[in-house]
């Protein structure tokens, strides 16, 4: 298939133009115009194009990267996307030789490709990824590199299995406390490096938002609070975040010393190096940042709750400010608005880190009594256990009390509110401990006075209030009697045959 001739595109010239790249099978990322502005963490990516067997799948593919690229897509995605297309392209080769350009992709063959995928042993993840990537590659090059593809050669979204897509990754309290301590940020070089380590620590902005910061980020609202404004290179739009005054403070000192340092860059984040080099003002590469959060980790020593030294990468930080407000209780929908997600499907990852880490902690720990002090626990046994655990979460958001949980059905209102020590749905855990000693010590006092002044109704309600009280925290006790011994059983298996008190 011929294809019409690619020119260099404007500010892309020599070397790094598209037109050098075209000929070659191999693009590697510091090649690629505007490949800085991708996440650099493993280092100078490369979009391999050799596998592909059919010189007009290859010639699709790498229109197909070159427009992926242009739309602001990271040259690690589109290595992976174009790696997606190896199976295709040998299964051609093997199954369909007489497949000889684009036009001969009938919904037929289309059809047969999905037989081979969906009947393979491959990972649901991998069947997904692989046969997504080439819907994509139908849909978007239709009319470009495979013109000429017939109407009925797609890949419906149905025809897609659901991948098994691994969940975004948390941080962790003391790591994230090590990493905005004062006293390591102080082991870095200057203001632009401890700027950097905290506007990724605190914002969960993309790499490629962070190295593009106008020297004028830091802006502030008719509320005279703090925000940063950032253009989103992926979805290629402004936007404002407000900030903590923690980092409203580095960047006013970032200011200071890019005064004194580089007064005429227009960049927050400029690269001393390449600043003003062929007189044009350059910004802090991606892969500049990669190794600059390598570099901490080893020089302020920060390590995970393991001992050993913590493994960071830039993009880290992004899931760990997503995580951290879903565990806040933050509305999704806000914070799908603070990391400027285009849809709710990544953020929804968030909330299901967080539903899964709370079921675990409270299946685990948290074994909950009633009015009698009886335990109750969640069951533990296939389908119920996930019922009992969507009625958990319903109890937990529904009705907010001072003492507990409401373990009424989803639906059902409340026939008693306010008397909730007289409910048999009412449930706690030790965490409401302290609530429990002084309603009951408050019941008491309630109580002596209503002997005293002979109100007998009064005192009925008071006793079996009190009553109710004595059989809670005698049932929180015996709970956290036996967490005690399990604790203490531990420490003595794992230490075997050491005296007391070593």
């Amino acid at each position: 298939m011929s294809a019409e001739p690619l020119r260099v595109i404007e500010g892309g010239g020599g070397p790094r133009g598209w037109e050098a790249l075209w000929v070659r099978d191999c693009w590697r990322q510091s090649e690629v115009p505007n490949g800085e502005l991708s996440s650099t963490h493993g280092g100078d990516r490369r979009i391999n194009f050799a596998r592909l067997q059919q010189p007009w799948l290859k010639e699709a593919a790498k229109r197909w990267a070159r427009a992926r690229l242009l739309a602001g897509t990271s040259v690690r995605s589109v290595a992976e996307y174009v790696g997606d297309l190896f199976a295709f392209s040998e299964w051609l080769a093997a199954q369909r030789p007489e497949v000889t350009g684009p036009q001969a992709i009938s919904r037929v063959v289309v059809e047969d490709y999905l037989l081979f995928i969906r009947t393979s042993s491959l990972k649901d993840a991998t069947r997904a990824r692989w046969l997504g990537s080439l819907r994509m590659l139908l849909a978007e090059q239709r009319y470009d590199g495979l013109a000429g593809l017939p109407v009925a050669a797609v890949i419906h979204g149905a025809e897609v299995p659901r991948g098994d897509w691994r969940l975004p990754k948390d941080l962790g309290a003391e790591v994230f406390g090590q990493v905005v301590d004062p006293r390591n940020l102080a082991r870095l070089r200057n203001e632009s490096e401890r700027s950097i380590i905290l506007l990724l620590a605190y914002t969960g902005l993309r790499v490629s938002s962070v190295i593009t910061l106008p020297r004028d980020a830091l802006s502030y609202g008719a509320d005279r609070q703090p925000y940063l404004r950032y253009v989103n290179v992926k979805l290629k739009r402004e936007a404002l975040l407000p900030i903590p005054p923690v980092l409203e403070e580095q960047l006013g000192r970032q200011s200071e010393w890019l005064a004194e340092h580089l007064p005429l860059t227009v960049y927050l984040l400029p690269s001393p190096t390449l600043a003003w080099r062929a007189g044009r003002d350059r910004h802090v590469s991606a892969r500049t940042v990669g190794h600059l959060v390598d570099r901490y980790v080893k020089l302020a020593e920060i390590r995970a709750a393991d001992g050993r030294l913590a493994v960071l990468h830039p993009h880290l930080f992004r899931h760990h400010v997503g995580t951290s407000m879903v565990n806040e209780g933050i509305p999704i929908t806000v914070v799908a608005k603070v990391l400027d997600h285009e849809s709710l499907d990544m953020t929804a990852r968030y909330a299901r880190v967080h539903d899964e880490t709370l079921r675990r902690e409270v299946t685990r720990w948290h074994e909950r009594v009633n009015i009698r002090g009886e335990r109750i626990a969640l069951p533990t046994d296939g389908p119920l256990e996930e019922a009992a655990w969507m009625k958990e979460r319903i109890a937990r958001a529904k009705q907010a009390l001072p003492n507990g949980y409401c373990g009424l059905p989803l639906l059902q209102s409340c026939p008693h509110p306010n008397a909730c020590l007289s409910c048999a749905s009412f449930l706690t855990d030790g965490s409401f401990r302290t609530v429990h000693e002084q309603q009951r010590s408050e019941t008491r006092i309630l109580l002596a006075k209503a002997r005293k002044n002979n109100n007998m109704r009064l005192v009925d309600v008071l006793e079996r209030d009190e009553q109710s009280l004595s059989r809670i925290l005698e049932g929180l006790d015996a709970i956290e009697a036996d967490d005690a011994g399990e604790e203490l059983d531990l420490r003595d298996l794992a230490a075997p045959g050491e005296p007391e008190g070593a």
